[in-house]
């Protein structure tokens, strides 16, 4: 029994070795591009909406129709005008009937062209909403994965300080035992050590729900972790941008040009449409013809009867002319709305990048303090060791020289990471990652 639960053991430390791996940005992003249910389901709509430009064409094609039937007749009778002198007709059985009919459009006030017009600028619209998608994903899985890099060197911050002060203690127990050393201050550093042991179960639980989270933006099946490998080189401080770029702009063109084509072809139904059109028809018998025959004396036709056709039809839908203006003024409403949600769109981007481009210069600005702040703690700290080393400072001194020294390595690997976050946020705005 022993034995198997060792294997057993050693079973699960296999899976969950398996079921971690780690990843470049990159990597998440081509993973994303693939399993990611958000962005999958945009690129199906982008390819629906380019079936929908391909439906909209065929209306350019002509139209052709075939029908074949047959059929019994029987039940003849004829009257009189006044309905006298009812008499039992004697009518061919069997009927057949065959038509073939094809038309053309030629002309139908725009309504053809509007409509693949605005089918295109639909299926434009959907790829732009599916780079709309993508790019969110991205920017989800690079803050996701600086949050995972910022607490995962939090953590080893900590572990840094819990092992110096676990060394710290142990030479106080040395000296506690030469009578140097009081016990109070032993206990006062063993109580920091578990505020930090208590720190590094917080940071680890952190690092758990944002590896979670960045598995669902991966789209990985449950059980699957990914550990992110970023690279923390800093990017140049001045980031080129341009925001005709942006989804949220290119998608209010589209949807401004867009209600355009749907005004075009709202007034498109006021104007007739002309179609060419031929065709051929094989039937019998006529009835009709069969009975007139009969009454003139002039035999039974019970033939079959074959005439073709060709010519021009123009349709209008007369009830448009009171019915569709209503339907312009609502379109053309849709369409100055489109426009002035198109304005908007451009205004809360340049925003959002004057916002972004502020706040990317900012956090260097940040960076270089913290680096300045790393320094000096580190410094003060080594110097409050010294002097309490030689009897000369306090055991509150060397605690808040050592809380201090954590916070300023914290601050520092926060400010780095907050660069790369101020520079992805950057990139998202633009939609450049």
């Amino acid at each position: 029994m022993k034995r198997l639960r060792i294997l057993a053991g050693i079973c699960c430390l296999s899976l969950v070795a398996f079921s971690q791996r780690t990843m470049t940005l990159p990597e998440m992003f081509a993973t994303a591009d693939s399993l990611n249910a958000t962005v999958r389901a945009a690129d199906f709509a982008a390819e629906a909406a380019q079936a929908g430009v391909d439906e909209a064409k065929s209306a350019y094609l002509p139209s052709i129709k075939a029908s074949a039937n047959v059929s019994w007749i029987g039940l003849g009778y004829s009257f009189d005008r006044n309905f006298k002198n009812a008499a039992n007709e004697q009518l061919p059985n069997f009927g057949n009937n065959l038509a073939l009919e094809a038309s053309q459009v030629v002309f139908a006030g725009g309504a053809i062209r509007n409509g693949v017009k605005a089918a295109e600028l639909g299926s434009e619209l959907a790829v732009v909403q599916a780079r709309s998608h993508r790019n969110e994903v991205r920017y989800l899985i690079v803050g996701t994965s600086l949050e995972i890099t910022k607490l995962q060197n939090q953590l080893q911050a900590v572990q840094s300080n819990i092992d110096l002060t676990q060394k710290v203690l142990d030479q106080m127990r040395s000296r506690y035992q030469a009578g140097t050393v009081l016990q109070s201050d032993i206990s006062r550093y063993e109580l920091m050590l578990k505020n930090l042991e208590f720190g590094k179960i917080d940071l680890t639980g952190a690092i758990d729900i944002m590896s979670s989270k960045l598995s669902d933006a991966l789209g990985l099946p449950a059980g699957e972790s990914v550990v992110p490998q970023m690279e923390l080189d800093l990017p140049p401080r001045e980031v080129a941008c341009d925001t005709g770029n942006s989804p949220a702009v290119s998608s209010a063109s589209l949807a401004a040009d867009l209600s355009e084509a749907q005004v075009r072809i709202a007034r498109a139904e006021r104007l007739p449409s002309l179609a060419l059109f031929a065709g051929d028809s094989f039937n019998g018998p006529d009835v009709t013809t069969f009975i007139a025959g009969k009454m003139a004396g002039n035999g039974l036709l019970d033939k079959n009867f074959n005439f073709a056709t060709v010519g021009i039809g123009v349709t209008y839908q007369l009830d448009n002319l009171y019915k569709s203006g209503r339907k312009i003024r609502r379109t053309e409403a849709a369409s100055q709305q489109a426009q002035a949600q198109l304005e908007a769109a451009r205004q809360g981007v340049g925003l959002a990048l004057i916002a972004a481009q502020t706040e990317y210069r900012n956090s260097f600005e940040h960076l270089d303090i913290s680096k300045q702040a790393l320094e000096l703690a580190v410094t003060f700290y080594e110097q409050v060791s010294a002097r309490y080393d030689g009897g000369l400072a306090t055991i509150t001194d060397l605690l808040d020289a050592s809380s201090s020294k954590l916070e300023s390595e914290i601050a520092a690997i926060n400010a780095r990471i907050d660069v790369l976050a101020a520079y992805y946020k950057l990139l998202y705005i633009c939609a450049t990652i």
